[in-house]
């Protein structure tokens, strides 16, 4: 529960931080989004962990009965 706790404090606190440090170069309008860099991040990582999960399943993860 604790580690919950430190999560989420974080992520409100660069949620929060976001808000306030401007964005030097804008290529594209979401660029401008106060918020995007941190979701952004959050999203990447939720798909790099999901897709690595998805991968070791298929192609790393042999039956019980693989070697009999």
């Amino acid at each position: 529960m604790r580690k919950n706790a430190i999560y989420i404090v974080s992520l409100l606190l660069f949620l929060a931080l976001s808000l306030f440090i401007p964005t030097e170069e804008v290529h594209f309008f979401w660029e401008n989004l106060p918020i995007f860099n941190v979701l952004f991040g959050i999203i990447g990582c939720i798909v790099l962990i999901i897709g690595s999960k998805a991968l070791g399943k298929l192609f790393i993860q042999k039956d019980d009965d693989y070697y009999d």
